[in-house]
């Protein structure tokens, strides 16, 4: 009688694999050595707000993209900053690759992308401690006060970028184009984003500079050791491409929904053309974002409280296409399912600012987002590479039934759509297919 081992051996397909040897099969090598570096440092054109160009030349390969902002501390009372105050600075982002197309994605998504690609639940965290510690002005609990200097790192999680060295995207190689690589982040003015107490407070516009100290845009690059190994030297590029996997996220749309916590249906639109790998969403009560209860920054001489990265968690949701259900997760059961297939819960700890009549204090507050997958799951270190096709809905309508987690006026729907990509670079220039 055949051993169980071998009896296993018999009915299980696969090449084997020396688990104690390292061999040709369980050991790899880089072919191309290179050097990474962060030495391209652009300053930010206006301090004070208002859009900024930055333009990477034609050279090798680049990665992840950070900007770092600070303010010069000062004397102040009933001031605050949010948690990730770094990214509530970013109105919205915009990027071209050689002579793509230009594309766009909010301050929100930014951090949602973000979040999204660390491998765990500490790693987001710290992505949105690093944006930005929240700090106030006046209470004791909070050690990083305002009369310090105030550092923020935001990463700017565009589709050829993976903020993460786990299942990190190979470089994007300028080399191959004849154009540049531009980016424009847009501020809102930065006082804006402070929270006021309701009396007894400094103005941030009067007491706090309304320009950063320091505003830059960091690029890291992977240069080769040798030139004579880049693609454009070995193959003719004019007659040859280069596919460039990659992701693709719409810029986010923004739905109003109706008063009360009864579910209620909504009708996502706007597809275009290509297969919709996921559909992500979070709520937002702006009521409790800003004092004009839009969410946005606070004007100049308001008052009030500014979060604008409080989202909120369904208590139900469900996604249905031509009729067929692709997500149902009820009695708040999404975080579960979101986990299972994936690598981490979808939410990060935050903290809830609030203003009172001449204070400033913060309360735990966790945020979370529903991710809605159209595409079989696949989570691995080389699974930014590896096509999983998702749903092609060019021209149709994807209905999702959601229900509120309580009572309110103010609820708004954020959604974003995540499609497969190819940046296909040839002939000196790139743009995407879908």
């Amino acid at each position: 009688m055949a051993s169980a081992t071998a009896t296993q051996d018999m009915v299980r397909p696969g090449d084997g694999m020396d688990l104690y040897y390292y061999d040709g099969e369980t050991s790899k090598k880089q072919v191309f050595p290179t050097t990474q570096n962060t030495k391209f440092v652009q300053q930010f054109q206006n301090n004070n707000g208002g859009s900024s160009v930055f333009t990477i030349p034609p050279n090798q390969g680049i990665q992840d993209i950070v900007c770092e902002f600070k303010f010069a501390g000062a004397a102040s009372t009933g001031l605050a900053l949010p948690r990730g105050w770094g990214y509530a600075l970013i109105k919205q982002v915009s990027f071209r690759y050689g002579g793509s197309s230009q594309y766009f994605l909010t301050g929100d998504q930014i951090l949602q992308n973000a979040l999204r690609r660390q491998t765990s639940n500490a790693s987001a965290d710290q992505i949105l401690n690093l944006g930005g510690q929240c700090a106030i002005s006046t209470a004791a609990a909070i050690t990083n006060v305002l009369s310090n200097d105030q550092y923020a790192a935001v990463v700017l999680t565009l589709p050829h970028n993976i903020p993460s060295g786990v299942g990190k995207a190979h470089p994007f190689p300028t080399d191959l184009l004849t154009q540049q690589v531009q980016v424009t982040v847009e501020l809102y003015t930065p006082a804006s984003i402070f929270s006021v107490a309701t009396s007894g407070a400094s103005n941030p516009y009067t007491v706090w500079p309304t320009g950063l100290a320091t505003a830059q845009f960091v690029v890291q690059q992977v240069l080769m050791n040798n030139a004579g190994d880049l693609l454009a030297r070995r193959v003719d590029m004019a007659v040859n491409a280069y596919a460039f996997p990659c992701e693709f996220v719409q810029q986010r749309q923004q739905i109003a929904l109706a008063s009360g916590t009864a579910s209620q249906s909504v009708v996502l639109t706007g597809f275009r053309s290509g297969e919709v790998r996921a559909i992500h969403c979070w709520l937002t009560d702006t009521s409790t974002g800003g004092t004009n209860g839009t969410g946005a920054p606070l004007a100049s001489g308001a008052t009030g409280a500014y979060n604008p990265f409080l989202w909120s968690l369904p208590l139900a949701v469900r996604m249905t296409y031509a009729g067929d259900i692709y997500a149902q997760y009820d009695a708040g059961s999404s975080p579960l399912w979101n986990l299972i297939n994936g690598n981490k819960a979808p939410f990060v700890n935050n903290l809830q600012l609030a203003a009172g009549a001449s204070v400033e204090t913060a309360a735990s507050f966790t945020s979370q987002w529903v991710e809605l997958p159209f595409a079989q799951t696949l989570v691995d270190e080389d699974a930014h590479y590896i096509l999983s096709h998702g749903k092609p809905i060019t021209n149709g309508i994807v209905n999702l039934d959601i229900t509120p987690p309580y009572s309110s006026s103010s609820w708004v729907l954020n959604v974003s759509y995540i499609y497969n990509s190819t940046l296909l670079m040839s002939q000196g220039t790139c743009d995407y297919v879908f």
